[in-house]
């Protein structure tokens, strides 16, 4: 399965937008992983670690743009980072332990999760981003 981006997705902020389109990307990555798709000594171990890195990377990116615009509900966006970065260890973990990972665990999971996320809290986000006046 792919992971299309959708357009309705953007916040209209465009490091936050390709970021999200990366993980979209790295998600359809995994998948074509697991179903044999890909090519290399570990495809699926390189995909999982890929998505994984890449959403710490994301959400502490995100975090700091947050931070620099004295965003007011930065707890509770970093609160749910740390959620679904727990979640994604937690099956990453099994992976590398051994256990097999269903084609509908990790990527179907972080898709479904950042589009809801996206949804609510990083368009709540981009319209506070957008009012802040730039200092540079």
């Amino acid at each position: 399965m792919t992971y299309a981006w959708d357009m309705s997705l953007e916040t209209g902020i465009e490091s936050v937008d390709a970021q999200h389109r990366r993980l979209f990307e790295l998600a359809s990555d995994l998948d074509l992983a697991i179903e044999g798709l890909a090519c290399g000594d570990d495809p699926v171990g390189d995909a999982v670690y890929a998505l994984t890195e890449y959403c710490v990377e994301h959400f502490a990116d995100e975090e700091a743009l947050m931070e620099g615009s004295g965003y007011p509900d930065l707890e509770p966006h970093r609160e749910a980072h740390r959620i679904l970065t727990a979640r994604t260890m937690k099956i990453t973990t099994r992976y590398f332990n051994g256990e097999e990972i269903a084609p509908t665990e990790l990527a179907p999971f972080v898709v479904d999760w950042l589009k809801n996320h996206i949804e609510r809290e990083d368009k709540a986000f981009a319209a506070h981003f957008k009012r802040v006046p730039d200092e540079s």
